[in-house]
């Protein structure tokens, strides 16, 4: 019995690949100008795709409870909020013009009317 062995795409195939996946819905294309940035763009593929995982399986039997799931999600929420905050006191110490993202002002506004209730 012979066993086929895999090779490995060609660089043209790689670039087809990507360019197919720019045209998927949801599909994000980022320019990365610095080391640091190109290991969180790693880090956020990573949990992007752990993320699609963790919502399967919340709530299954063998899974992650929703209580579990509420925590984990608070925890991240936190790393998100910390990210941006560190990234906006970057920004104005170089001047440079930094755009909230437009979920996390809302869950702020939220948040604060949750806590004036």
């Amino acid at each position: 019995m012979t066993e086929k062995k895999e090779t490995k795409p060609s660089w043209q195939e790689i670039q087809e690949k990507k360019i197919n996946m720019v045209k998927e819905r949801g599909a994000r294309v980022l320019k990365i100008n610095s080391p640091l940035g190109s290991t969180l763009f790693n880090i956020l593929r990573q949990f992007d795709m752990a993320y699609s995982h963790f919502k399967a399986k919340l709530g299954e039997m063998d899974g992650i409870s929703h209580e579990e799931g509420e925590e984990l999600m608070a925890e991240g929420r936190e790393f998100v909020m910390a990210f941006s905050d560190y990234t906006a006191r970057l920004s104005k110490r170089i001047r440079f013009r930094y755009y909230t993202p437009r979920e996390i002002s809302e869950f702020i506004k939220t948040d604060q009317e949750g806590d004036a209730e």
